[in-house]
Order: C-alpha cells, then structure tokens, then sequence
C-alpha cells in the first residue's frame, strides 16, 4: 500500500475496529483490494476512490450497538445503513484533513462513500465502490468472516452472495470467479 494510503488507513483503523456488525476490518481490506483490480480494469482517480475504500464503513463506529447486531431485521438493517452514511462525512474529514486532502478531494470521497447504498448512481467512480463493495463479499478471508459473523454456513452465504449485482462487467466477472472458488472450497471440505 502506499504511504499515503497507508496514513489513512491508519487513521480509518480505531474506526474500522469498534464496528460490530461484522469485522469491518476484514471486510475494508478486501474492498480495497477489490478497488485495486477494478482499477486496472476500469480505470478511475486512484487518490478518491482508494480513500473512499478505506473510509467507506468508517462510521459503522457511531451506529448503535443494538442496531449493528440486530442485522436478520430489514427495518435494522436499513436503518443502520442509513445511520453510517449520516456519520461518514465528519469522520472523513477528519482523516482526510490529516492527510492533507485538500477540500475539493475530500468531498469527491464523501460523495462516493455516501452513494455506496440506496443510489443507482451514474458516474463511474461511484458505482466503482459499489461494485468493490460488493466484490469483497467473495473474497477468502471475507466470506469465511462473514459466515462466521452471520452465524450461518457457507452453503447459505453462498446461496446469498449469488444475488449479489454489479454495474461494470469486470466487477461481475471477478466475483464470479471468487465465489466459485468459495464453493469449490466448502463442497470439497463436506
């Protein structure tokens, strides 16, 4: 990682590790390496859009206990959504401003972390979190938190991530791949 990108994730981490909804740590790091791919394939600003991977979840740290683990209620799950995209833009500017992004850098960031859910948006970079949000959830290290944080098996996580949508063609492929790699893993296991 770069030395920049590695400052802000460094200021994002404190954040990153008091969500509980599932490990966002984890979860961070695979969306980031998620970006990195679509980057090559797609393209995009490098500078915005690893920043917005690093910082997306950031404020699951301000989202109430009693919502992050109530996650199986859609009304909870909503909710808790919407309550991390209130809190991102203070949190990011924080870190952002330490790592001296300047304004016009810093609310590209929040725009994008912000359209990650309840938007279909048009501009690439946003549906690029999207898509890498969505990606990670394939990814090894992920899925096996995930199940392990959902209480399910992979067999059902498995089941689940298949309906998971994407706007670039290289993000869909990509998943495809990971996520047949996870069923090969669990079906070879059993």
């Amino acid at each position: 990682m770069k030395e920049q990108y590695q400052k802000i994730w460094d200021l994002a981490l404190p954040y990153l590790e008091k969500g509980i909804k599932k490990n966002f740590v984890v979860h961070t790091k695979c969306v980031i390496e998620a970006m990195e791919l679509l980057l090559k394939e797609e393209g995009g600003n490098e500078e915005i859009l690893i920043a917005a991977a690093i910082s997306h979840d950031v404020a699951w740290s301000k989202v109430p206990r009693s919502i992050q683990v109530n996650w199986i209620s859609k009304r909870d799950k909503i909710k808790g959504d919407r309550l991390h995209l209130e809190y991102a833009p203070s949190i990011i500017k924080k870190i952002l401003k330490k790592v001296n992004y300047d304004s016009i850098q810093t609310k590209k960031v929040i725009e994008i972390v912000q359209a990650h859910k309840f938007q279909n948006p048009k501009e690439l970079e946003k549906r690029l979190l999207i898509d890498a949000d969505s990606m990670s959830d394939a990814f090894k290290e992920q899925f096996y938190s995930d199940a392990k944080s959902y209480g399910v098996t992979p067999k059902k996580l498995y089941e689940f991530r298949k309906q998971n949508k994407f706007y670039t063609k290289s993000a869909k492929r990509i998943f495809e791949r990971e996520l047949e790699s996870r069923r090969k893993e669990f079906q070879f296991k059993n």
